[in-house]
């Protein structure tokens, strides 16, 4: 945050002011390189020191330029993340949100519900008094017992 503002209350603006001034001061070296090339007597070194302060000036603003865009870009990152920690809290909240939203619904879905009466005794009572089964007797198989029904009788 701090790193913020000393970009927008320092930098930037600071930066801003030295392009301007860069300015001024390239219009001061322009009517100065165009006097001293009309009253030179020598057009060639004339040149050459224009060329010089013409290359001088164009890295100046050049860097100037550049150090600029650097801290607008550093800004601009700087605002992103802000943006990204804010979408992430507005996230949470909009869940906390969700979440006691559904509690309410549930808690008024409840309120319409009733209990349901159930009884805990045993559906199957056991008789009280125990049969005793009866013994199994093995009987053998007579086969002949049902030849006296149904059609085909003899």
């Amino acid at each position: 945050m701090a790193e913020l503002q000393m970009l927008l209350e320092e930098e930037i603006p600071g930066g801003r002011r030295a392009l301007f001034d860069s300015y001024t001061n390239l219009e001061r070296v322009a009517d100065y390189c165009e006097n001293n090339y009309i009253q030179s007597a020598d057009k060639q070194r004339a040149l050459e020191e224009t060329k010089a302060y013409t290359t001088q000036s164009l890295a100046s603003v050049a860097y100037l330029i550049n150090t600029l865009a650097n801290n607008v870009l550093q800004m601009l990152d700087i605002q992103a993340s802000q943006l990204r920690r804010m979408e992430s809290s507005i996230n949470h909240i909009s869940q906390t949100v969700d979440i006691h939203k559904e509690k309410v619904a549930r808690r008024e879905i409840g309120i319409l519900t009733t209990n349901k009466n159930t009884s805990r005794t045993h559906k199957i009572i056991a008789p009280a008094n125990l049969e005793r089964p009866v013994r199994y007797i093995r009987k053998p198989i007579d086969y002949t017992i049902l030849d006296d029904i149904g059609h085909g009788v003899k």
